[in-house]
C-alpha cells in the first residue's frame, strides 16, 4: 500500500495587500526549521578520536572495508565480492543517514527478508535527527519561511528576497531574512516586471502593486506546428532545410529578436523604477531577446531573477497569473499544520504508489501510439436487428422499434402500384399504425413542461423585484464647480473651494456625475488644466475612482503637461493616495523633467543640424550633376559622373569618368553617344 500524506490547505495573503501584510509581520521571527547551530570550535584531540574510530582493525594496506569492520581480505576477488553483497550496500545506506553499521548476524537476524537491498531502511526505523531532516527539505525548497507573534508560519519565494548569488547566513537568529521581508512594505518596492519569451511568443507586464501599468505581447512565426523545435534549433543541430517555409521561419526570427529587443529598449526609463525584474527565457535565443544589444537588463543585475516554477506560453493571461503567485504568501495557523504540508511536499517526490487495479486497465485502455488518421479503424460491434422471412417478398426483412406493425403489407402496395421508397419516414406517414411511445419519451415531455413552467415563474417575481433607482441628488455648489472645471476661462478653483466646508470638501471633489460617472478631478483632466488637478488633489480628490468605463482620471486625459502634473504630485506626496490603484505610472521630480526637456531639446537641434548638412549636400550634388562631362573631370570632385553620390576608395572608370558601382558606369557608357550626337 502506498502512503498518502495528508493534504493541508493553507490561507492565501497577497503582498500587494498591505494591511493583511503588515499583520504578518508584527513579532517576525525565522522558522527554527531553516536555521542551524552556530559553528563550533574543532579542537585537534576530537579530530583524533574521529580518525581512529574510522581506521578498524588497525593500519591496513587499503584492502579492508571501513563501512562494516571487515578485514583485511586474501584476495581481491573477496573484496570485490564484499563490496557486492546486500549487506555492505545496506550499511552504506545506513551511513548516509547518520546510524551505525550493522554485523553481518544482526542483517541475518531480520524479519522482513524482503528488503535486503536496504531499500526500506529508512521506513523501518524512525529518523534519529528530526530537525535536521527539517532542515534539509526546507533549505532545498523554493520558499523561505517565517514565524510571528501569533505562532502562525508564512511562506515567501526566495526569489522576492535576495538573488542566487546572494547566500543569505542560516546561522544565528536570521537577521538577514527579517530584513529582507520587512523590506517589501517599503512604499515603490512592489514595483516589478515579468518577462517572458518562448517559441516565437513574447509577453511582459510592469506592475505597481496588483495593477498592470505598461504590457505588451507579441508572437511571430518560428515554430513548425507539430514539430515542436524552432527553426533556429533546427538549423544549429544539423542540415538547414531549405524549403520556402524554413526560410520564412529564419527571417521571423530575425525580426522577432529585433522586435523584442526594441520592445526593452522601449521599457528602460519603466524598468528603472522597478524593484525586481522576473524573467522566464530558456535558451540563448530566448536569452538574447532580452538580454541583447540596446537592452536594458543586465544578468549581473541583482534584481534580474529567473521564475522558480514552470510556466505556459507566454500570454498576458499567464504574465498576470505568475504576478499573483509570486506575490502569494501561504499562511499556517500552527507549526503542525506546517510539518505536515513541508513533509507531504517531499513525499510527492519520493514516495512511488503501486498502480491500482483500474490504472492498469486504463494503460491498457489508451492506445500507446497516435492514431493514424490514413488508416480504417475497426467498427464497434453491434446488435444485429431480428430477422424475419415474408411470404410477400422474397428477401428477408428486418425490424425494430421505430418500425410499425403493417409496414410490409404497405411495402407490396407500393410496389404494385408502381411506388417503390426505402425511407422509413414515407412508411410512417402512409401506415395509419400511431408510432409507438416509449416511457422514457413520456418522462422527458413532462420534464420539458415543468422547466418551462419553473423558467415562467422568475419572469414574473424578477419584474416585481425591479425597482427604478432613485436619482442622486447633487448640490448647487458641485455643479457650479463643475460648469467652471469645464468652462474654458476658469484657470483656479480657490474662490469656489473656500464656499465648502472641511468636512465637506473632500466628499464634494469625489461626488460623481452620474451622467458619466466623472468627478471633478477626472473633469478638470479632460479639460487639460494642470494647475486645477494640482488643487484638487491637494483638496482630497482621490486619483483611484473610476468612472462609467473603469477610467481613472490619470487614464482620461490625453494631454501630456496635465499627466506630469499627476506624476509632480505623486513625487511632492508618495503617501497621501494608493497610487498603485490610480494607474500613474510613477512620480517625477522637476529636476528629472527639465533633464528630459533639455535632453528633447539636444535631439532637436541635432536633428536640424542633420536636415540643414543633409540640404547642403542635395544642393552640391544637383550643381554637380548640371555640369558636363568635360567639367566634372576638371572640378576634381570625387563624385560619380552619373549619379553624384560619393565614390568609394576604389572607384569604377573608364577613359576619365569615375563611377560608385558598375551599374551606373554601363548606363553612362549607353547614354553617352545619345549625347553626343545631339
Amino acid at each position: 500500500m502506498s502512503f498518502k500524506p495528508e493534504i493541508v490547505k493553507p490561507k492565501t495573503v497577497k503582498l500587494f495587500e498591505l494591511d493583511n501584510f503588515e499583520k504578518l509581520l508584527k513579532g517576525l521571527n525565522v522558522a527554527t526549521c531553516m536555521l542551524t547551530e552556530s559553528h563550533q570550535v574543532v579542537d585537534e584531540q576530537s579530530v583524533i578520536r574521529r580518525l581512529s574510530a574510522l581506521t578498524l582493525n588497525g593500519p591496513s594496506d587499503g584492502n579492508c572495508c571501513s563501512c562494516c569492520g571487515v578485514g583485511p581480505f586474501d584476495t581481491r576477488a573477496q573484496q570485490t565480492a564484499h563490496y557486492k553483497h546486500h549487506w555492505h550496500n545496506h550499511n552504506l545506506k545506513r551511513k548516509l543517514f547518520g546510524k551505525a553499521p550493522l554485523s553481518l548476524g544482526q542483517f541475518n537476524s531480520r524479519q522482513d527478508d524482503s528488503s535486503v537491498s536496504g531499500s526500506d531502511s529508512e521506513s523501518e526505523e524512525p529518523s534519529s535527527n528530526p530537525a535536521s531532516d527539517l532542515f534539509a527539505a526546507a533549505t532545498r525548497h523554493c520558499k523561505a519561511f517565517f514565524t510571528n507573534k501569533k505562532g502562525q508560519v508564512f511562506c515567501i519565494y526566495r526569489c522576492i528576497l535576495h538573488h542566487r548569488k546572494e547566500e543569505l547566513s542560516t546561522d544565528g537568529d536570521g537577521s538577514a531574512w527579517v530584513e529582507r521581508c520587512e523590506r517589501l512594505i517599503i512604499p515603490g518596492y512592489q514595483r516589478w516586471a515579468v518577462v517572458m519569451v518562448s517559441g516565437g511568443h513574447f509577453a511582459g507586464a510592469i506592475f505597481s502593486g496588483a495593477v498592470p501599468v505598461v504590457h505588451k505581447t507579441f508572437h511571430s512565426y518560428v515554430t513548425r506546428r507539430g514539430q515542436g523545435q524552432a527553426q533556429g534549433t533546427r538549423d544549429n543541430h544539423g542540415s538547414a532545410p531549405r524549403s520556402a517555409g524554413a526560410s520564412l521561419r529564419r527571417y521571423n526570427q530575425a525580426q522577432f529578436l529585433e522586435h523584442v529587443q526594441e520592445i526593452m529598449a522601449s521599457w528602460t526609463e519603466d524598468l528603472v523604477g522597478c524593484s525586481l525584474i522576473l524573467y522566464r527565457a530558456v535558451g540563448s535565443t530566448n536569452q538574447a531577446a532580452i538580454f541583447g544589444k540596446n537592452s536594458p537588463l543586465n544578468r549581473d543585475d541583482l534584481r534580474v531573477r529567473p521564475l522558480p516554477f514552470p510556466t505556459k506560453k507566454p500570454t498576458y493571461k499567464e504574465v498576470r497569473r505568475v504576478h499573483e503567485t509570486i506575490a502569494s504568501v501561504e499562511v499556517y495557523d500552527t507549526m503542525e499544520l506546517f510539518q505536515k504540508a513541508l513533509i507531504a511536499s517531499t513525499a510527492k517526490s519520493t514516495t512511488k504508489t503501486v498502480p491500482s487495479d483500474t490504472s492498469i486497465e486504463k494503460k491498457k485502455s489508451t492506445p500507446s501510439k497516435p492514431i493514424d488518421r490514413a488508416k480504417s479503424r475497426e467498427r464497434t460491434p453491434r446488435e444485429l436487428p431480428t430477422q424475419i422471412m415474408s411470404s410477400e417478398d422474397e428477401g428477408p426483412c428486418y425490424i425494430d422499434s421505430e418500425t410499425p406493425v403493417d409496414w410490409i403489407k404497405t411495402l407490396s402496395e407500393q410496389s404494385k402500384k408502381g411506388v417503390i421508397t426505402n425511407s422509413r419516414k414515407d412508411l410512417l406517414n402512409d401506415c395509419n399504425v400511431p408510432r409507438p411511445i416509449s416511457s422514457e419519451s413520456e418522462n422527458e415531455v413532462e420534464k420539458r413542461e415543468v422547466k418551462k413552467k419553473k423558467k415562467k415563474k422568475p419572469e414574473k417575481s424578477e419584474e416585481k423585484l425591479v425597482k427604478k433607482p432613485q436619482p442622486q441628488k447633487i448640490s448647487t455648489n458641485i455643479k457650479k464647480m463643475w460648469k467652471l472645471i469645464s468652462g474654458a476661462e476658469c484657470t483656479s478653483l480657490e474662490t469656489i473651494l473656500e464656499e465648502f466646508e472641511v468636512n465637506e470638501l473632500e466628499a464634494a471633489c469625489n461626488t460623481q456625475d452620474p451622467a458619466d460617472g466623472n468627478t471633478a478631478l477626472h473633469k478638470a483632466a479632460i479639460a487639460a488644466k494642470p494647475e486645477i488637478v494640482t488643487q484638487l488633489l491637494t483638496a482630497g480628490g482621490d486619483p483611484c475612482v473610476r468612472n462609467h468605463v473603469l477610467q481613472t482620471p490619470y487614464s482620461a486625459t490625453p494631454h501630456v503637461e496635465t499627466r506630469v502634473a499627476f506624476r509632480l504630485f505623486q513625487g511632492r506626496y508618495p503617501d497621501k493616495y494608493n497610487y498603485a490603484k490610480s494607474q500613474i505610472p510613477g512620480p517625477i521630480t522637476p529636476e528629472l523633467l527639465e533633464q528630459e526637456k533639455e535632453r528633447k531639446a539636444q535631439q532637436k537641434r541635432a536633428k536640424r543640424q542633420r536636415d540643414k548638412e543633409k540640404q547642403i549636400e542635395k544642393i552640391k550634388t544637383n550643381k554637380f550633376l548640371q555640369l558636363t562631362d568635360a567639367e566634372k573631370v576638371k572640378t576634381n570632385n570625387l563624385r560619380c559622373f552619373l549619379c553624384g553620390a560619393a565614390l568609394p576608395k576604389v572607384p569604377f572608370e573608364y577613359n576619365l569618368y569615375k563611377f560608385c558601382s558598375v551599374t551606373c558606369l554601363q548606363n553612362h557608357r549607353n547614354l553617352r553617344p545619345l549625347k553626343m550626337s545631339a
